[in-house]
C-alpha cells in the first residue's frame, strides 16, 4: 500500500451509518443533517444491523433526497460488527473509485440518532489536506432526546478527555468517539478485520484511532461537530468521569480483589490490543500494504514486553497526575500495578514454585526408598520458628451458599429476583443466557424483574445492561424501565419488597433463595428453581455433591432444561420431577443451522466438540475414540481433517500421522457455515442434559455421534445423529459407520423437531407470566 498523500478539498467521502431498531425522528434528523453538509457525501452506507430497518432507511432517504446504499447482513449485529461490515462495504466502493484516478476517497462514521453540524465534513476534509495525519475527530455538543435541549457545551470537557494522549494514551482511555471522525482509506484497510473479542469490550473507534496514530498520527478538530444525543437507548452515552481515586458511593477507600480484578481486566484489554496492532504492522509490512518504517510502534513496549512495562505506567502516572488529569493517572498506576504483578507471579511460578515443588517431589521418592520418611525440621524451626497465623473459617466453607447482601425492603413494588452467578457479558455461557432470557422475558410481559450477580462482581454495569436490553428484542424501550442489575458481591443491600419471588439458577442460588426467605420474611416461600442439568454429578463424592443435592431438598417449583433432564430427576425418584412439571426444550434456531447449502471439504472433515477443561465432555474418551477410528480405516491426512471446537487445547498426535488441531471457540457468525463444510461430528456429554452440538451439527447436515446418558437417546430426534454408549469402542464403531455411510442426511433429517424436549421457552415464560402476575400485581395494588 502506498503512502498516501493529502486528501484535497474536493475529496469524495462515504459515510458508514449503522442502524439499530431507530427512532423514526431521530433518525430522520440525523438524516437530514447528513444531506445538509456543505461539503456533501458521497455515499452513505446504512448497516441494517437489526435486519428489518431497512425499508424505513430508504424511505426517508428518498423523501430527504440523500444519496443511499443499504448494507444488509442478513443477522442482527453489534455495534462494533455492524460499522466493520459497513467500513468493508465503503472500502470496496472507495478503492474502485480510487482506481479511476481523482483525490483520495474518505470514510466517516455516523450514529443513528445525532445531529450533524453543516460543516462537519468540510472541516474534517480541510484539516486532512492540510498535513499528514490519517484521521480526523471532534469535540462533541451533548443534548438531550429532543435534540436541542443543550446539556454540556463540550463533551471533552464534560468526560476530562485528554486532547492529544498519543498511541499508549488511548489504551488508558479512549477519547475519539466514533460519530465525529473522518479517516483516511488506508486506515480503513489496515483496521480491517476488526480483532476478535467475545461480546463487546472495546470499540470501533479505539482500534481505527490505534491504527491512525501509528502510521501517521490523530489530529483533534477542538470545536464540536455533532450534537450528540443523549437519551435511554444509547449504546454508551456520556459519562461525567469524576478525577480521584477508586470511589464508590462518592467516597473513597483502598483498592482491594474487586479493584484488582477491574484493573487487570482493562490492563488485559490494553495488552491485547496493542499486541494486535502490533501485529497488523508486521503483517501490512511483510505484505506491501505498508511501506518500512511508517508505522511507529514504540510507544506500545511497556504492553509487548514479557516482563517489564511497570515503571512506564507509573512514571506516566505521575505526568498525567501533574498535568491535572487524576483520572487517567488512576489507570495508568493500576495498569503499573497489574504489570508489576504479572512479572512477580511468572517468577514467582518460573523459578519459585516451580523449582521448589520439583525438589519437593523428587526427596518424597527418595526418602520412600530408604528411610522411608521425610527428615523432620531443625528443632528451632518447631519451638522457635513463625507460627502459621490461623484461616478464618469464611475462607473454608463455601460463601457461595451465604447472601452478601442484605435486603433493603425500599422496593415500591414486588419483582422477580433472579439470581446468576454473574452479569459479565465475557462470563456468561448458555446456561446463565437462558436464566436471563426467561427473566427478560418476563420483563417484557409487564412484570419488575431485578437481576443480581451472586458470584463476581460487575466489571462494567453499563455494558451489562446493554448486554441484557440487547436480548430483549424490538421491545427493549418498553420493558428497559422494569429491569434493574445489581451485584450481590459490592452492594451492601439491594432493594427488595416483602412480596418479591425468586429464581434460583444454580444449585448454590437456590440455597441462597432458601436463606434469603427463611431469614427475611419474605412472603412467598416457595421460589423458583431452572434445573438445567442434575448438578451433584459435577463434582466427586464430597462437600459440594452433598450442598448440590440439598438444594432438591428446598420448598421450590422446578423449571426442567427439557424433559430429558425432568424424566431423568423422575428416574432417581424425585417427587417434583412429575408430568406435570413445566420443560422447555433447547432454544436453539434450528432452521439456521438446516438453511445452510451443504459445501464439500476436501479431504473430509470430522469435527470434535473438545473441551478438556469440563470432565461431562468426557474429552479423553473422545480422543480414545478417535485413535480406534482412525486404526479401523487405515486413514492418514490425505483422507481425513480432524479438528477440535469448542476449548482452545494443544493439537493431539494420532494414529497415522493424523493431528487433531483445535480451533477453540469459532465466532458465532461463521460457526453454521463451518458446520455445513463438515461431515463428520463428535460431541460427548455425560450428563442427562442434552448439549447443543449434536442438534447443531445434525441438523447442519453433518452425522453426528453421541452418547446415551440413562433416557437420553438423542438418536430419536434424527437419522443423522448415532447415540451410543459412552465407551470409546462403541464410539469408534459409530464413527466407523457414519464414516462408511456414503448417501447425504436429507433435508427431512436436517430439520429437527425439538417441541419432542418440551415446550418452547417463549411458552414457559407464557406461562410463568401468567403465574406471577396476580400475585406481584396484587401487592402493587
Amino acid at each position: 500500500m502506498p503512502q498516501t498523500s493529502a486528501s484535497g478539498t474536493g475529496a469524495p467521502v462515504f459515510v458508514v451509518m449503522a442502524v439499530y431498531r431507530p427512532d423514526p425522528d431521530h433518525l430522520r434528523a440525523q438524516m437530514v443533517s447528513l444531506a445538509a453538509q456543505s461539503h456533501a457525501p458521497r455515499r452513505v452506507l446504512a448497516v441494517i444491523a437489526d435486519t428489518v430497518s431497512g425499508d424505513l432507511v430508504t424511505e426517508t432517504a428518498a423523501d430527504i433526497g440523500l444519496d443511499l446504499a443499504l448494507v444488509e447482513t442478513g443477522m442482527e449485529l453489534d455495534a462494533v460488527r455492524a460499522f466493520e461490515a459497513g467500513i468493508a462495504e465503503a472500502v470496496t466502493r472507495a478503492e474502485a473509485l480510487a482506481a479511476d484516478g481523482g483525490p483520495e476517497p474518505l470514510i466517516a462514521l455516523c450514529d443513528q440518532d445525532d445531529i450533524w453540524h453543516p460543516d462537519r465534513l468540510a472541516r474534517g476534509v480541510a484539516a486532512l489536506a492540510e498535513g499528514l495525519a490519517q484521521l480526523v475527530h471532534s469535540d462533541a455538543r451533548l443534548v438531550g432526546p429532543d435534540g436541542t435541549t443543550e446539556l454540556q457545551r463540550s463533551m471533552f470537557r464534560f468526560e476530562r478527555r485528554q486532547r492529544r494522549p498519543g498511541l499508549r494514551g488511548l489504551l488508558y482511555r479512549n477519547n475519539i468517539t466514533g460519530m465525529t471522525l473522518l479517516m483516511r482509506l488506508r486506515v480503513a484497510q489496515l483496521a480491517l478485520p476488526f480483532p476478535q473479542q467475545s461480546g463487546v469490550h472495546f470499540y470501533h473507534d479505539l482500534w481505527l484511532g490505534l491504527i491512525a496514530a501509528a502510521t501517521g498520527g490523530v489530529r483533534l478538530i477542538d470545536a464540536p461537530l455533532v450534537d450528540y444525543r443523549q437519551h435511554g437507548a444509547n449504546t454508551i452515552g456520556a459519562v461525567d468521569r469524576q478525577g480521584g481515586w477508586l470511589r464508590s458511593g462518592g467516597g473513597r477507600r483502598l483498592p482491594d480483589a474487586m479493584w484488582l480484578r477491574r484493573e487487570s481486566a482493562a490492563y488485559g484489554l490494553a495488552r491485547y490490543l496493542a499486541q494486535s496492532l502490533q501485529n497488523r504492522m508486521a503483517d501490512a509490512v511483510a505484505d506491501g500494504r505498508l511501506a518500512h518504517g511508517v508505522a511507529r510502534t514504540a510507544p506500545l513496549r511497556p504492553y509487548l514486553r514479557r516482563t517489564r512495562g511497570m515503571g512506564t505506567h507509573l512514571a506516566d502516572a505521575a505526568r498525567l497526575l501533574l498535568t491535572g488529569h487524576a483520572g487517567l493517572a488512576r489507570i495508568a498506576a493500576g495498569f503499573g500495578v497489574v504489570s508489576l504483578g504479572r512479572t512477580v507471579w511468572t517468577l514467582r511460578n518460573a523459578l519459585s514454585e516451580g523449582m521448589a515443588s520439583a525438589i519437593e517431589a523428587f526427596d518424597t521418592r527418595l526418602y520412600s526408598l530408604s528411610p522411608g520418611v521425610a527428615p523432620r525440621l531443625p528443632q528451632s524451626h518447631e519451638d522457635n520458628g513463625p507460627r502459621r497465623k490461623p484461616k478464618p473459617w469464611e475462607d473454608l466453607a463455601d460463601r457461595r451458599k451465604t447472601p452478601r447482601w442484605t435486603p433493603a425492603f425500599s422496593a415500591p413494588a414486588p419483582a422477580l429476583t433472579v439470581l446468576v452467578p454473574t452479569l459479565n457479558p465475557s462470563e456468561i455461557f448458555a446456561g446463565i443466557v437462558t436464566a436471563l432470557d426467561i427473566g427478560l422475558g418476563l420483563a417484557a410481559r409487564g412484570l419488575d424483574v431485578r437481576f443480581v450477580a451472586t458470584d463476581l462482581p460487575v466489571s462494567s454495569p453499563g455494558a451489562s445492561r446493554s448486554f441484557l436490553l440487547r436480548r430483549l428484542g424490538p421491545g427493549a424501550a418498553q420493558a428497559a424501565p422494569r429491569v434493574s442489575l445489581h451485584c450481590g458481591v459490592s452492594e451492601t443491600e439491594i432493594p427488595a419488597h416483602p412480596g418479591d419471588r425468586f429464581l434460583a439458577t444454580a444449585w448454590w442460588t437456590a440455597h441462597l433463595a432458601d436463606g434469603l426467605i427463611r431469614d427475611h420474611g419474605f412472603d412467598q416461600q416457595r421460589f423458583l428453581y431452572l434445573i438445567q442439568d442434575f448438578e451433584p454429578n459435577f463434582y466427586a463424592w464430597g462437600p459440594e455433591f452433598a450442598d448440590a443435592m440439598a438444594s432438591y431438598g428446598f420448598e421450590f417449583d422446578p423449571l426442567f432444561n427439557t424433559t430429558l433432564l425432568r424424566d431423568y430427576f423422575a428416574q432417581q425418584g424425585f417427587g417434583f420431577a412429575g408430568r406435570d412439571a413445566p420443560a422447555f426444550h433447547p432454544a436453539i434456531d434450528i432452521g439456521r443451522y438446516a438453511g445452510q447449502t451443504r459445501s464439500a471439504a476436501s479431504p473430509r472433515r470430522l469435527a470434535l466438540y473438545g473441551r478438556p477443561e469440563v470432565p461431562r465432555n468426557m474429552y479423553a474418551t473422545a480422543i480414545e475414540a478417535l485413535a480406534r477410528f482412525a486404526e479401523t480405516e487405515k486413514l492418514g491426512p490425505g483422507d481425513i481433517e480432524l479438528v477440535s471446537i469448542g476449548l482452545a487445547h494443544a493439537p493431539v498426535a494420532l494414529p497415522g500421522g493424523l493431528v487433531l488441531q483445535s480451533l477453540g471457540k469459532l465466532p458465532w457468525e461463521e460457526y453454521p457455515g463451518y458446520l455445513a463444510g463438515t461431515d463428520l461430528g463428535l460431541s460427548l456429554m455425560f450428563s442427562p442434559h442434552p448439549s447443543h452440538p449434536p442438534l447443531e451439527m445434525a441438523a447442519s447436515g453433518v452425522r453426528v455421534v453421541t452418547n446415551t446418558f440413562g433416557p437420553k437417546d438423542l438418536g430419536a430426534l434424527s437419522p443423522a445423529i448415532d447415540s451410543v454408549a459412552p465407551t470409546a469402542p462403541e464410539l469408534a464403531e459409530a464413527l466407523s459407520r457414519a464414516w462408511r455411510t456414503a448417501e447425504p442426511v436429507s433435508d427431512a433429517a436436517r430439520r429437527i423437531d425439538l417441541t419432542e424436549l418440551g415446550q418452547p421457552i417463549e411458552t414457559l415464560i407464557d406461562d410463568l407470566a401468567c403465574r406471577l402476575t396476580p400475585a406481584l400485581k396484587k401487592v402493587q395494588t
